[in-house]
């Protein structure tokens, strides 16, 4: 669930949220986007209100709101990714906005970014016209998301551990 406190705390103890574009998470979207060849790669983290994209390639934003996220089906399933080869035929996506009216995505492939167990943000690929992903792209996507937890969770650890060596206790 989006407004979970403990997914929401863990998500703000990133303190990833409203940062620098950071090269490394840059080079995943951009590996996703030359990979799959499509126009639009992100790594989202999912707030309570919004998408805010830690990294984006294709898109001149930094977030969307929540009421417009692809990524909220990963809210409602345990799937560990999605695919959508022709948003206009996926049942999750047919009616959404951005598929009904511009920019007309037509294809969404996403992988859930958990930390600590919880849902933290998504690693997606966009293309505004139908494309079909073979299973060695699939895989790809799922080996580009486990890069991206294993460095959320390094950045989790640098932040735990500063936050020990800040506290009396931690000394």
């Amino acid at each position: 669930m989006r407004n979970s406190p403990q997914r929401l705390a863990l998500l703000h103890r990133l303190a990833l949220l409203d940062t620098s574009p950071q090269r490394v998470f840059d080079d995943l979207t951009r590996t996703l986007s030359t990979s799959f060849g499509v126009p639009v790669s992100m790594v989202n983290l999912l707030d309570e209100k919004r998408d805010w994209f830690l990294s984006c390639l294709g898109l001149p934003a930094s977030e969307s709101p929540a009421e417009t996220s692809f990524c909220e089906v990963f809210f409602r399933s345990d799937d560990a990714f999605l695919v959508a080869e022709d948003t206009t035929r996926h049942p999750a996506f047919a009616d959404h906005p951005l598929v009904k009216g511009p920019p007309h995505v037509r294809f969404y492939a996403a992988s859930r970014l958990v930390l600590n167990g919880q849902t933290v943000g998504t690693l997606c690929a966009y293309d505004f016209k139908p494309r079909q992903l073979s299973p060695e792209k699939v895989a790809e996507l799922q080996a580009l998301a486990a890069a991206a937890m294993e460095l959320l969770q390094r950045r989790f650890d640098e932040q735990a551990a500063e936050g020990n060596a800040a506290s009396p206790r931690g000394r």
